[in-house]
């Protein structure tokens, strides 16, 4: 079973997802912010880590990049979790190197799911399935772009 990393600041969203996660068999860490979850990706990278974008000093977004400049943890898949429902968001993530990208709120059978299908998947399928994400996040971009210039 793999092992998830649950990066959240906020502590009761990040208990309930460890809680979900815990009830699955999977095993479970925690990090409160991303100077945390970044000396977990440098100590023990998990199999898959569960990430906020907003958070104070370190955010998510910052995790990402220092990831991917630091080349840390390039088997761990990241599900990027968060309130930020842009489509601009969406498509910055999938090219920071994000695996999937799910808004709160958010159903725990669906990220469940996600957190599944990413395990099983080779590293060509991952960089496969990054590729279709960050597309349709791109197709997604482009059609709020022009519906805000239609307003």
């Amino acid at each position: 079973m793999p092992d998830v990393l649950v990066v959240d600041d906020d502590e009761i969203v990040r208990g309930m997802v460890a809680f979900l996660f815990e009830g699955e068999g999977y095993e479970v860490r925690q990090a409160k912010d991303g100077v945390e979850a970044l000396a977990a990706l440098r100590d023990a990278p998990p199999s898959c880590m569960v990430l906020d974008l907003m958070m104070p000093g370190v955010d998510g977004m910052e995790v990402l990049a220092t990831r991917r400049s630091d080349a840390l943890a390039p088997d761990t898949r990241i599900v990027v979790l968060t309130a930020r429902s842009g489509a601009e968001d969406s498509v910055w993530c999938w090219e920071a190197g994000a695996d999937e990208f799910v808004t709160k709120p958010f159903e725990p059978d669906l990220l469940l799911r996600i957190v599944r299908e990413l395990a099983g998947l080779s590293p060509e399928e991952a960089e496969r399935r990054r590729e279709v994400g960050l597309a349709e996040a791109r197709r997604l971009d482009i059609l709020d772009a022009a519906y805000k210039d239609l307003r």
